[in-house]
């Protein structure tokens, strides 16, 4: 729903795609390779999707994944570590890519990532992944690098707030129920849609959705007065009236607060939410109604996320 064709070469964007009723069928980021062609990268599996859509266009389209190695360097030294193997990442700014080479091979480093914090990502050919770790870890080691797993980088994309299929939303295509799926007015991405673009798919019904206001729910953080995770809980108006649920939630490290991504029908009233837990207490489950606030996204944002040049770490 963006336009690519303002993307210029070295360029990133994030977007987000419909179907034709106007419903999410996934988010991810877009990348313009110098040599003119573009690469799509996100979650869920979309290719017979892609390929429905270019038909009558004079373009193609082909699943690269197993030809490129992608490896995710987050976190405050990753400009130190990168500047250590001899890439110069000094002028790189946000959403932005260069290519370099590595081992005689071709290496494109961008500045994107799942967090909120300062990052990049690396992508080369798989036959040089191993080395390229190798030289990472080695070059990493004053700084104390070390690899993570799935659960702290959804933490850390968390934090920053945000979403993923099938935890924050369904994507349109997987859902069975019809009440399951979500516009982008719904997720909060209705900034990404360009209604000057011309035509894109779902662009009639979600001319509809925002002239006669009908969206019927709203993804919201919250600040919630505890320090237990409200993962998977129901959201209550004054402890009584269901309004909505949470989709993400852990207690943040980062920020020492309990907060939560959560999905509430449009129009509630948000003066005076509690959301109900079930937190175990000495083997047993004890049942609460936490206050909580709806608070600004994301939840955490450094800015030396965005300054350039990163400064040494």
């Amino acid at each position: 729903m963006r336009v690519v064709a303002k993307l210029a070469p070295g360029a990133v964007q994030y977007t987000v795609w419909c179907d034709d009723a106007g419903k999410v069928l996934d988010d991810g980021t877009l990348f313009h390779w110098p040599d003119g062609t573009f690469l799509l990268c996100c979650q869920e599996r979309h290719l017979p999707w892609l390929l429905d859509a270019a038909q009558g266009f004079d373009v193609a389209v082909a699943d690269v994944t197993t030809e490129i190695a992608a490896l995710s360097l987050q976190g405050p030294c990753t400009a130190s570590v990168l500047r250590e193997m001899g890439c110069d990442v000094d002028t790189l700014k946000p959403y932005r890519m260069i290519e370099t080479t590595f081992e005689d091979a071709k290496l494109a480093i961008s500045r994107t990532g799942f967090t909120g914090d300062l990052g990049y990502e690396l992508w080369i050919d798989p036959a040089h992944a191993v080395t390229l770790w190798d030289r990472l870890m080695t070059a990493g080691a004053p700084w104390g690098i070390r690899p993570v797993g799935t659960e702290a980088l959804d933490l850390a994309r968390f934090e920053a707030g945000f979403i993923v299929a099938n935890i924050d939303f369904v994507p349109a295509e997987q859902a069975l129920r019809e009440d399951r799926v979500r516009s982008p007015f719904e997720l909060g991405l209705d900034w990404l849609i360009d209604w000057d673009k011309g035509h894109f798919n779902g662009r009639r019904a979600l001319l509809a959705e925002r002239d006669g206001k009908t969206s019927d729910w709203q993804l919201v953080g919250l600040d919630i007065d505890s320090n237990v995770s409200a993962e998977g809980s129901l959201i209550y108006h004054r402890g009584r009236t269901e309004v909505g649920f949470v989709t993400s939630a852990a207690w943040s490290p980062v920020t020492k607060r309990s907060v939560a991504l959560a999905q509430v029908r449009r129009g509630a009233r948000q003066d005076d939410l509690r959301v109900e837990v079930y937190a175990r207490r000495e083997l047993q489950y004890a049942r609460l109604m936490l206050q909580a606030r709806v608070v600004d996204r994301p939840f955490y944002a450094t800015p030396r996320r965005r300054a350039t040049p990163p400064r040494a770490f």
